[in-house]
């Protein structure tokens, strides 16, 4: 079982003031992305640790690309599949850096990006040529920086934050059984809502 924050813990784990977090919760604003494509959660002030994981996300997209908060909010709750799926394997292999990638197809900004997900040699193999430069985020970043605002916080995450693909999971009779490790295609380009 994956821990449940409260709003409290939450908060700390993001970074944010409470009166920021709920101007973005607003539905005309549209700025809180969380997990499993959730503008939020499924009970109040109860947030399961990979909402903040899809919070940073979308601050992280915001701030390192120049992409609308709105906009960076509307890519992470449509391509969670895909960032879970980063998250995953980052957990699994921490030595192999899972990134999103956000390439900018025209100068105009209004167009929407390219987002292509996976190691880096996965984005070079889906992103198509780009007007500016690729801005990379580092998924294992984002995990690092999340242990360390649960540390200062004083919380205490669990060592995964998602299943373990080689976990075992037990059939009817009681035989163990693999789970699938199948994943999701490494690119995905949303058209989120302007």
């Amino acid at each position: 079982m994956r821990p449940i924050l409260s709003r409290t813990e939450f908060l700390a784990l993001i970074g944010t003031r409470s009166v920021t977090w709920d101007q973005r919760m607003k539905p005309e604003v549209g700025e809180a992305a969380l997990a499993f494509g959730c503008r939020k959660p499924a009970h109040v002030g109860e947030y399961p640790a990979l909402h903040a994981v899809a919070a940073i996300l979308a601050s992280m997209m915001n701030h390192f690309t120049g992409l609308e908060l709105k906009r960076a909010a509307d890519i992470v709750r449509h391509t969670w599949d895909d960032w879970l799926t980063l998250v995953i394997r980052a957990e699994s292999f921490p030595h192999i850096e899972q990134y999103v990638c956000i390439a900018w197809l025209s100068s105009d900004r209004a167009d929407p990006p390219h987002v292509a997900m996976g190691t880096i040699e996965e984005v070079a193999k889906v992103c198509p040529p780009s007007e500016s430069p690729l801005s990379l985020i580092s998924i294992n970043l984002l995990l690092r920086r999340l242990r360390e605002n649960a540390r200062r916080a004083g919380i205490d995450l669990p060592k995964r934050l998602t299943v373990d693909p080689n976990d075992r999971q037990p059939t009817k009779d009681g035989a163990p059984r693999s789970t699938s490790t199948a994943r999701p295609p490494a690119c995905a380009s949303p058209r989120p809502s302007r």
